[in-house]
């Protein structure tokens, strides 16, 4: 039996787990370059521990050091290198780059991990029309070098090689149950297995590297799941801001953990948009600004 977790508390599962929240910190209130945070949706770390965070509202990307220390920017309207139009989400889990979708800018920028831009990818219209992309919501790399990226215009995830070439779409009607309602981000497991959060669907949508559709998680559980981040035991963290709360699921979708959308007091959560973990800290978006939590876990044999 599962037993519902809080922030700072947790929850224990039948011969499993434990899982335990600790508040440490929260960061982002205050001004950065003299702007503060406006609508950041999306949020990502790298293997050294740094943080990533698209600033949706000031079309910028902010890197942060796992203690919340202001590292570095760049942005600012526009549709030059390092300018964005509403920068909706921020991949860094690759070992060498830092990969951002541009929405209105209809691309995906790729820049160094000292946020040096490297290259653009956006969609080439002499494709066919399933091989092409607009607005894009989110984007992953495999550990092959493949780039998917959530297309919002067609609702659908896009498969692209690791030489830019595009390859497939899946997500679509013509995949029956794995059709998307309203994908919102992606991430994809060391076992390859791609994960896209439904937000319409209530529910994360899991693919094999080929795009078929393997099974959901999450369904009756999840009201609008938008955040998604795998982190390196294969679990899943998903924010949920028509709940309030963020929750954790093992690959296999077997519930490990929730918040408590009823708890007071500091690091209560209101209205969580985005998840990312390092080490053993979790660092959460909500209400414009980052809470940072401690992970705490231990096995237990039991009924």
């Amino acid at each position: 039996m599962t037993i519902t977790g809080k922030w700072v508390k947790f929850m224990i599962m039948n011969i499993i787990s434990a899982i335990t929240l600790i508040f440490l910190f929260s960061f982002g209130s205050e001004k950065i370059e003299n702007i503060p945070l406006s609508e950041p949706l999306g949020i990502s770390s790298d293997v050294q521990g740094n943080i990533y965070i698209a600033d949706t509202g000031n079309n910028r990307i902010l890197k942060f050091d796992e203690n919340g220390l202001f590292l570095k920017s760049i942005g600012g309207f526009g549709w030059e290198n390092q300018q964005f139009d509403m920068p909706l989400d921020v991949y860094a889990k690759s070992v060498l780059d830092v990969f951002v979708a541009d929405y209105n800018n209809h691309r995906i920028e790729r820049y160094d991990k000292d946020l040096n831009y490297i290259s653009t990818l956006s969609s080439d219209e002499t494709k066919s029309e399933d091989l092409r992309f607009g607005y894009p919501r989110s984007v992953a790399i495999s550990i092959h070098g493949e780039l998917t990226l959530i297309d919002g215009e067609n609702n659908r995830v896009l498969k692209i090689d690791s030489f830019g070439e595009p390859e497939l779409s899946f997500g679509t009607f013509a995949d029956g149950r794995g059709k998307l309602d309203e994908p919102i981000q992606i991430d994809i497991s060391r076992d390859e297995r791609i994960y896209v959060s439904d937000k319409a669907g209530k529910r994360i949508v899991v693919y094999d590297y080929f795009g078929n559709y393997l099974s959901e998680i999450g369904t009756g559980v999840l009201e609008e799941p938008q955040g998604l981040f795998i982190d390196l035991n294969n679990r899943l963290w998903i924010a949920d801001p028509g709940r309030g709360e963020i929750f954790t699921f093992s690959a296999e979708g077997e519930l490990m953990f929730r918040t408590d959308a009823t708890e007071q007091g500091n690091g209560k959560l209101e209205r969580p948009v985005d998840v990312a973990v390092t080490a053993n800290k979790l660092y959460v978006i909500d209400n414009n600004i980052v809470n940072v939590a401690e992970i705490r876990e231990f096995h237990e044999s039991g009924e």
